[in-house]
């Protein structure tokens, strides 16, 4: 069983880690259910996965690269909101 240390750092025993596919700098959210802290994987979001949000948008260098930066600032905003406090 973990203990706190004074750090107030945990280790997350291997099984668990192995479970979830936690590697060293990867990032966890914490959630609090009544008296249960709840821990999960954040998972990375890369940027292969923007591909296709200009699909049925007339290219146009100029035009193309301001449509992606509103995408990609849409996407960056709605993780912010996923955040928990």
């Amino acid at each position: 069983m973990p203990t706190i240390t004074t750090k107030g750092q945990i280790t997350i025993p291997k099984p668990f880690r192995e479970k979830l596919h936690i590697k060293e700098g990867d990032s966890l959210i914490f959630e609090i259910k009544d008296d249960t802290l709840i821990l999960k994987k954040k998972e990375r979001i890369s940027i292969l996965n923007l591909g296709g949000i200009a699909r049925g948008r007339k290219i146009g260098v100029g035009s193309e690269r301001e449509f992606t930066k509103k995408a990609v600032s849409k996407r960056i905003a709605k993780e912010g909101e996923q955040k928990p406090n």
